[in-house]
């Protein structure tokens, strides 16, 4: 970024990332993506429009259980009557937020649900089913941190927005898989060795990484970092520190860097993004 501003005022999720009339929103990375899914989710659903949730890897079936109300919940083994139910849904209310599941699975005793193939959720992107998707579309088993295996993140193609999670609460904290979830891969991306505290510039280089947070995002969407769980004066301090780090080391992938905290009441503290020429 050639120049960058910084707004210190109230804003909602969707008002930072700057969404268009019709947008194709993945998660990624770790540290409260659940939370920020949920309240990004809420805030769709008050701008009355067709909206689309649902996952390209496992989510717990309670993190969708605010928004499966009657009549917008679809489960079903088959994407084409997966389809077909999605345009009567929408026919029949149009302003609405509608959920996909394609199965249920069991682990470790608490049921977890998965969507659709991303070949559907492109397709249903270019038919223009609907005028949000906001997808999860990686796992980080509740870790602050993640460092993607080969065959994570699974992103879309369609993906218009795509934002990378970092929760700032990792750092200080020793490199092992309790903190971080695939240690040992996030090890070998940043020459940080096991049992060393995560630092700043260990967590920059995650982020910046071909094959850290932003890999596999498709060429053309916007990659937002959102640093979360900041709560507090040293929280904000640090997430600075990050930001400078991130903006020096790989500024032209990253559209903008958003700290905030996604449990909190206001959840943007501060937008930090590339400024546009007069």
């Amino acid at each position: 970024m050639k120049a960058i501003s910084e707004e210190k005022k109230q804003m909602q999720i969707y008002e930072a990332l700057n969404l268009k009339e019709r947008a194709f929103i993945s998660l990624v990375g770790a540290g409260g993506k659940s939370t920020f899914f949920n309240r990004l989710a809420q805030e769709l659903s008050k701008q009355k429009k067709k909206i689309i949730l649902t996952t390209t890897t496992h989510m717990f079936t309670w993190q969708l259980t605010p928004f499966i109300k009657k009549g917008n919940l679809i489960e079903a083994d088959d994407e084409k009557v997966m389809e077909e139910n999605i345009k009567k849904c929408f026919y029949q209310d149009k302003n609405r937020e509608i959920v996909l599941i394609h199965y249920r699975i069991k682990e470790k005793e608490e049921e977890k649900i998965s969507g659709p193939a991303p070949f559907y959720l492109d397709k249903w992107w270019k038919e223009k089913l609907a005028d949000y998707f906001l997808v999860e579309a990686d796992g980080a088993a509740g870790r602050p941190v993640k460092a993607p295996a080969s065959h994570e993140p699974v992103i879309p193609s369609s993906t218009t927005d795509l934002v990378g999670m970092i929760g700032i609460d990792v750092l200080g904290l020793s490199l092992q898989e309790e903190n971080v979830f695939r240690s040992q891969i996030f090890s070998q991306l940043t020459g940080l060795k096991l049992g060393e505290k995560i630092g700043i510039e260990a967590l920059s280089l995650l982020i910046c990484h071909p094959e850290g947070l932003f890999k596999g995002a498709p060429q053309d969407c916007r990659c937002h970092l959102f640093i979360n769980k900041v709560e507090d004066s040293k929280d904000r301090k640090m997430a600075k520190e990050l930001t400078f780090q991130v903006l020096k080391t790989c500024h032209q992938r990253i559209s903008d860097i958003i700290i905030g905290a996604a449990g909190q009441k206001e959840v943007v503290i501060e937008l930090i993004k590339e400024e546009k020429a007069l």
